[in-house]
């Protein structure tokens, strides 16, 4: 049986198979589209509208298994829901790869999106529940680089598999999509249940045996660490019972937890992170390359690789940087190097008929600055903050209605994004230039900071009893700082006295808070 350090190792894989799922699929379909076979199977997507289609149909079904998560994902636990999702994403991708006629296809994507929707809902919140405090940003981050990993994985897959003369050209790529389906059904039965989901349906004893096998290699279930921790979330689920409250209630803004404006944080990172411009570039920069910088398909296919391991690396710079500089560092950064990015490969493409390959040069250099800045800086950090900004009772329907927008406004961009290569040339890069700039003063006053704080401290940062503000003050450094603010450490002092554990014993150092149910 799995404990500590291994188990970790477990987890961390498991929900990394089920995030890469996202990730593969761009760099699949950003490569097969563009492929002879393809294209002589599915004549429909010369059309740009019907291209867009074919990529973005995924993201409409990413969506519906959101909101089934949301619906279900309590009742169903952790592990059940992944294995749905996964079950149900293998069957969408057997669709895809033996699809002979483009409704098969499209049906395909759209079920293989239902079944990630429910994976990319889900594994974060698993991973921030069940991984040990001090680790839980960096793991995440690991979780989330699989997805980059995956990308880059399947861009140079999908140039070596441009020289199969057949069918196989598109068909193999598509059918790989069951590795990582493969890895995470193999890795669940290895791994115990959330902790915390199993404290929510009175499963004591089962989160007792939880908890000492993730904190510790070989912890005994007595031992003070599983105790503490046993306790201090059998309190807040007390807590939660007592106090609680409809979703009428959180819709208007009449809870002490701030439920609502820590939902609609979460949501704004997903929302921000799409319309930084990401998906307009990830489906199809092969058609970038070849449409507006007039590169021949293979030359197009070699760059995508090569940005892609690029941005692969650049992402996992973002393990050492996302507690060191904090997320909000982070998100403003990003979006700074980002617009400066758009702005100077408009400038190329609109010069390029005057030194094509000078200008081509120049747009293709920033389209893999942009990459690089994206990486390590929204490529992660929205996914983070989502699974730490909701509160216990909020975080399954938060998590699900974060990644819903994700894949939303995913596909929206995916959907308008080859008209808008084809018609109105470099202006399209000025749109993404543009949000890059209006997202910085949203960040900056709506944002705070959770690197260095327990799930504790960012619950009693929303307590409406607290002081803090939905728009933050230039004064509030607690908001700011990425060191543990002290009032978060007198916080936890006055839980601790005021806590008590169960079995009989007083623990030394629990650390509660008050949180609150929404019920249905």
């Amino acid at each position: 049986m799995l404990t500590g350090s291994s188990l970790e190792i477990a987890l961390t894989a498991a929900n990394s198979a089920a995030q890469a799922w996202y990730g593969y699929d761009q760099g699949v379909i950003s490569g097969i589209i563009i492929g002879s076979h393809f294209i002589e199977q599915f004549p429909q997507t010369k059309n740009t509208n019907i291209q867009g289609i074919t990529a973005s149909c995924f993201s409409l079904g990413n969506l519906a298994g959101c909101l089934f998560a949301a619906m279900y994902g309590n009742r169903l636990g952790r592990k059940n829901t992944l294995r749905t999702g996964a079950v149900v994403s293998a069957i969408g991708a057997i669709l895809q790869f033996s699809a002979t006629h483009f409704p098969q296809l499209i049906v395909g994507r759209v079920i293989n999106g239902i079944g990630n929707g429910m994976l990319s809902s889900t594994c974060g919140m698993y991973q921030a529940e069940s991984c040990r405090g001090p680790r839980r940003g960096k793991l995440s981050v690991i979780v989330v680089l699989h997805n980059v990993v995956f990308y880059c994985l399947a861009s140079w897959l999908t140039l070596a598999c441009s020289y199969i003369n057949n069918s196989a050209q598109w068909r193999l790529p598509l059918a790989l999509q069951l590795v990582p389906c493969i890895a995470l059904m193999s890795l669940l039965p290895l791994l115990p249940e959330s902790p915390r989901w199993l404290v929510m349906h009175d499963r004591m004893d089962e989160a007792q045996i939880a908890l000492a096998r993730y904190l510790g290699d070989d912890l005994p279930l007595d031992d003070p660490e599983v105790l503490r921790e046993l306790g201090s979330i059998e309190e807040s689920y007390k807590l939660e019972k007592q106090s609680a409250i409809s979703f009428k209630e959180v819709i208007t803004c009449r809870d002490r937890s701030r439920h609502l404006h820590r939902l609609i944080l979460g949501c704004g990172g997903q929302f921000m992170q799409q319309f930084g411009g990401i998906n307009g570039l990830n489906y199809y920069f092969p058609i970038i390359l070849t449409e507006n910088i007039g590169l021949s398909e293979l030359m197009a296919r070699i760059l995508t690789g090569c940005n892609a391991t690029s941005y692969m690396i650049s992402s996992g710079l973002c393990f050492w940087m996302i507690e060191r500089s904090g997320r909000r560092s982070l998100m403003l950064s990003g979006l700074g190097l980002q617009c400066l990015a758009y702005v100077m490969v408009a400038i190329a493409i609109a010069l390029q008929t005057q030194a094509p390959f000078q200008w081509g040069a120049v747009a293709i250099t920033f389209l893999f600055f942009y990459y690089a800045a994206f990486g390590c800086t929204w490529g992660m950090v929205p996914w983070v903050y989502q699974a730490e900004i909701n509160s216990l009772a909020m975080r399954t329907k938060g998590s699900a209605a974060a990644t819903a927008t994700n894949w939303l406004f995913g596909f929206v961009c995916t959907q308008f994004t080859p008209t808008g290569i084809r018609n109105i040339g470099y202006r399209f890069y000025i749109i993404f230039a543009a949000f890059n700039l209006l997202f910085v003063p949203v960040v900056y006053f709506l944002y705070p900071e959770t690197s260095n704080r327990t799930l504790e401290d960012i619950d009693e940062y929303f307590d409406v009893d607290s002081g803090h503000k939905t728009i933050i003050p230039l004064s509030d450094r607690a908001a700011r700082s990425t060191a543990r603010p002290q009032e978060a450490i007198d916080a936890e002092i006055r839980r601790v006295a005021t806590s008590s554990v169960q079995f009989g014993k007083k623990l030394d150092d629990p650390t509660t808070v008050h949180v609150e149910d929404v019920s249905s």
